[in-house]
């Protein structure tokens, strides 16, 4: 029997962990597959293992692995492939297929600039604009980042989008925050590049309050990628692309 077992990346807040399933839920209505259950890289339950375990225990023998993921970084190619290994030594006779995360796609550049439009962006408007991505340490996923943030200046027409990492890159969102604070334009739009809340949308928050407090422009926090049937496509495209994949053999990974 197939299943589909989708891995976030786990928060410690509640909300976040709780956007996620409903997310994914949203998207499994439509994909024919009998058994379909949803887990977490880290810092929330159910584990990837678990997650494994109870599509087996349903009669499960060949898994399609679906990363609610934004970027090809160090969670994709190395955290996950180890817990595959992990599943594989609990399950040797699974049949496990191992898929993309969301990557560059257009429609998130229109779900970016809809975020802009929320808070009273306009083309025309004085305005600067700063893409905040999570960071990595991984080349690859830093330079996708910044064909995203130039693929967005061009869609949106912006005069600059400047980017930061809230972790393992640099400029960092402080440094980021403090460029913008001497920006001269009016407003300043804080753009996250995540998929759903946490502490990391909470703290931003919090630096860009004291920060209105000293800078001349209006510094706005947009919001979270979020529900969007345009990313609920991107999912269920990854999840039909993923059960199409021949077997991934953990230890012969395909992302080097």
């Amino acid at each position: 029997m197939q299943g589909v077992l989708y891995i976030g990346h786990g928060s410690r807040v509640k909300e976040g962990n709780d956007q996620l399933k409903e997310f994914v839920d949203s998207a499994k209505r439509d994909i024919p597959i009998p058994v379909q259950e949803t887990c977490f890289l880290e810092l929330a339950e159910p584990s990837i293992l678990e997650g494994a375990r109870r599509c087996v225990e349903q009669g499960v023998d060949s898994l399609a692995v679906v990363p609610v993921l934004l970027l090809a970084a160090g969670h994709i190619k190395k955290d996950i492939p180890e817990e595959l290994a992990e599943v594989k030594r609990h399950y040797p006779e699974l049949y496990l297929q191992y898929g993309e995360p969301f990557g560059l796609e257009a429609k998130i550049l229109q779900v970016l600039q809809q975020r802009l439009e929320k808070l009273g962006w306009k083309p025309e408007q004085s305005a600067d604009i700063l893409l905040v991505g999570r960071g990595s340490s991984d080349k690859q996923a830093i330079n996708d980042f910044l064909v995203i943030a130039s693929r967005l200046k061009e869609a949106v027409g912006a005069d600059q989008v400047d980017t930061a990492f809230l972790a393992a890159a640099c400029p960092t969102f402080d440094e980021g925050l403090a460029k913008m604070k001497e920006s001269s334009a009016a407003h300043v739009y804080v753009l996250p590049y995540l998929l759903f809340t946490g502490v990391l949308m909470q703290e931003m928050q919090q630096k860009i309050d004291i920060a209105n407090q000293e800078s001349t422009a209006n510094i706005h926090l947009c919001d979270f990628l979020g529900f969007d049937e345009q990313l609920i496509t991107i999912l269920k495209k990854r999840t039909e692309e993923t059960l199409e994949l021949p077997e991934f053999l953990p230890g012969r990974e395909k992302y080097v």
